[in-house]
């Protein structure tokens, strides 16, 4: 079987050693659509861009404040979280 290869971008606050999760990309997109253009900008913004066409071969690393303001932490979608969730 062919291993997939990811790539991976982050947030601006990774440096800063904010604690945060990795999480499918397609999962980020999609969070973004459901925001209001001005604020999907703002996050947008402070990650690490990507083609959304590559989407399924990246992953995205976002502290707990950008993952919250995307409402992807109170969901299992990051990586460990769905790992964690199969053991």
């Amino acid at each position: 079987m062919k291993k997939q290869m990811f790539r991976e971008r982050e947030c601006i606050h990774r440096g800063e050693s904010a604690e945060g999760e990795l999480y499918k990309s397609v999962l980020y997109v999609q969070a973004l659509q459901l925001l209001p253009v001005d604020q999907a900008l703002k996050v947008a913004g402070k990650v690490s861009s990507f083609f959304w066409s590559d989407a399924s071969h990246i992953l995205v690393w976002l502290c707990q404040d950008c993952a919250a303001t995307l409402e992807l932490n109170e969901r299992p979608r990051s990586i460990a979280q769905s790992s964690r969730r199969q053991a």
